[in-house]
């Protein structure tokens, strides 16, 4: 069972991540678009493969917030966490998905400044080398299974979140492209 993870700080000043419908209290009950920014995330969720479509298989990303409102949640989503919490919403990825964000990941860690990388850029970069970019090859998932593929993902998403969060938390902003190759990971659209 994983733990929790412990929420982020708010004095951060981060560009938006997730974008969530949220419906006004209005008499229209017109539904508004807003941004969720990563100090409102309280833990992403890798689910099973449920769907297969044009024989690719898609896994659910739970994203669930620290005070999450019924009017959050996507009725799509009926899991519950371990404390009862549903997630405020879910996004179906495929594995080339996740292999295009640790791609992205690199390639924005590298090209982000001319001489000297970052803290955070070298963390990223050193991670990427290390981790185990093959979750997306057709033998490794025939090999390990899906399980496996869940918690490598679960894991990947765990660590760059980490990631995000340590590095947002001791410099005053992060200006990286990271940012933006997670949000299109965890977005709606």
């Amino acid at each position: 069972m994983q733990t929790p993870r412990h929420p982020r700080p708010t004095a951060c000043s981060l560009p938006h991540l997730l974008s969530v419908d949220s419906t006004a209290t209005s008499s229209t009950h017109a539904t508004q678009r807003r941004q969720l920014t990563l100090d409102e995330i309280d833990r992403v969720l890798v689910s099973d493969a449920t769907s297969r479509r044009q024989g690719t298989t898609h896994y659910v990303l739970e994203v669930y917030t620290p005070s999450a409102s019924p009017r959050d949640f996507d009725a799509a989503c009926s899991k519950l966490y371990d404390d009862g919490r549903t997630p405020a919403y879910c996004v179906e990825k495929s594995l080339p998905d996740f292999d295009n964000l640790r791609r992205a990941l690199y390639t924005a860690s590298h090209l982000a400044h001319t001489y000297a990388s970052c803290e955070f850029c070298k963390e990223m970069i050193l991670y990427i080398d290390s981790g185990d970019k093959r979750f997306g090859s057709g033998v490794f998932r025939v090999l390990v299974g899906r399980d496996k593929i869940k918690r490598s993902l679960q894991q990947f998403m765990d660590d760059v979140l980490d990631m995000l969060e340590h590095f947002a938390s001791t410099e005053a902003e992060l200006r990286h492209d990271s940012l933006k190759q997670v949000e299109k990971v965890l977005s709606r659209t």
